[in-house]
């Protein structure tokens, strides 16, 4: 899968999935680290890659605008930080994570997902 891993996530985090034969990219990567949600957004759309953020306040309304005014979009996949080990191991976990819900989901639809 293409991911665009979200800045308050590590950006080992992307060099983890690409270990796992994933495509991924941190914001900062791109030069998107500080951007606006929707230039991140309208970046991933671009590239066809699914978003990976802790950010459910404003992805989700991102996300919905996108989707009823029948602009392009792309799957977002929410994950809580809380629920994945602090320090070096986060990263390592969160690819691991991604990487069994990429293979749970191999056809993502358009909308929200949570890992």
């Amino acid at each position: 899968m293409r991911w665009l891993i979200d800045e308050m996530l590590p950006p080992s985090t992307a060099a983890e999935l690409n270990h796992r034969g994933h495509d991924a990219v941190h914001v900062n990567d791109l030069g998107l680290a500080g951007q606006p949600d929707p230039v991140v957004f309208d970046n991933a759309v671009t590239q066809q890659r699914i978003v990976v953020t802790e950010n459910v306040a404003d992805y989700v309304v991102l996300l919905d605008q996108r989707l009823r005014s029948d602009q392009p979009a792309t799957p977002v996949v929410f994950v809580r930080k809380a629920d994945l080990p602090r320090r070096g191991a986060l990263a390592i976990r969160l690819a691991a994570r991604l990487d069994t819900w990429a293979g749970s989901h191999p056809d993502p639809y358009l909308g929200p997902h949570w890992a």
